[in-house]
């Protein structure tokens, strides 16, 4: 009996900290779909704003001020990519040329400008759907892609620009356009995917706090007291109706 009682503390104690922890989650959920919901119409009108242009345009114009742009007409190379993934995290870092699907043929490595780089496994599986879903219906290149657009290849980590030039001989990174895709690209798809998180961080908080309060003492003798009220006075009316 006594070993029973010298345990019923740390039950209590167990009970209380799970009790803590639902809260703090709900609350971080919240805060969490209050940050999604927020930045979905921001991320929509970004995304709207964008400059469209062709792979020429962009080698012909630059991209001006702007951080972003969308590709209409890229194509992905035949050749290899360049990657390297972390062994501890799993990131992954991946170099790719682009060109005109306008064209006939891919150019040779040296007339190649465009180097897309992918630091996101979910992009990457993406864009390689889109490419083999246009490659079967007969269409060429990938559909609009949306990236951050920077000159010269120079920047790249060494690995990437000696794998580039080991699979492109004679490209000129000094001159080529870098286009990164990370997944946090203003695109409406991102926009979408930030208000169904928003939803479903309410919904899912809403389900918590809800738990949360039917495990507070004073929410319970209230639910106990209206219970109460609402059985007692039924069961007096079936007394009487007997």
């Amino acid at each position: 009996m006594g070993k029973l009682d010298a345990e019923k503390p740390d039950a209590d104690l167990s009970l209380t900290q799970v009790i803590k922890a639902v809260f703090a989650v709900s609350i971080g959920l919240l805060i969490y779909a209050g940050y999604c919901l927020m930045a979905s119409p921001r991320v929509r009108e970004q995304a709207a704003d964008l400059p469209r242009m062709t792979c020429n345009e962009l080698l012909q114009n630059g991209a001006g001020n702007h951080r972003y742009v969308t590709l209409t007409d890229a194509c992905l190379s035949g050749d290899r990519s360049v990657a390297e993934r972390d062994s501890d995290t799993g990131a992954l870092e991946m170099y790719h040329p682009l060109y005109a699907a306008n064209l006939k043929q891919e150019p040779a490595p040296r007339d190649l400008n465009l180097i897309l780089a992918l630091t996101d496994e979910i992009e990457r599986r993406r864009i390689r759907d889109d490419r083999n879903q246009r490659q079967q219906a007969g269409r060429a290149g990938l559909s609009p892609l949306t990236a951050e657009v920077k000159r010269g290849g120079e920047s790249l980590p060494r690995w990437a620009r000696d794998g580039l030039l080991t699979n492109f001989p004679g490209i000129l990174l000094g001159k080529c356009w870098i286009l990164t895709v990370s997944g946090d690209e203003p695109t409406i798809e991102r926009a979408q995917r930030l208000w169904r998180h928003g939803l479903w961080s309410t919904a899912a908080a809403a389900v918590l706090l809800l738990a949360w309060l039917a495990s507070r003492p004073s929410m319970q003798t209230w639910l106990r007291r209206s219970l109460r009220r609402t059985v007692e006075p039924a069961a007096l009316e079936l007394e009487r109706a007997e």
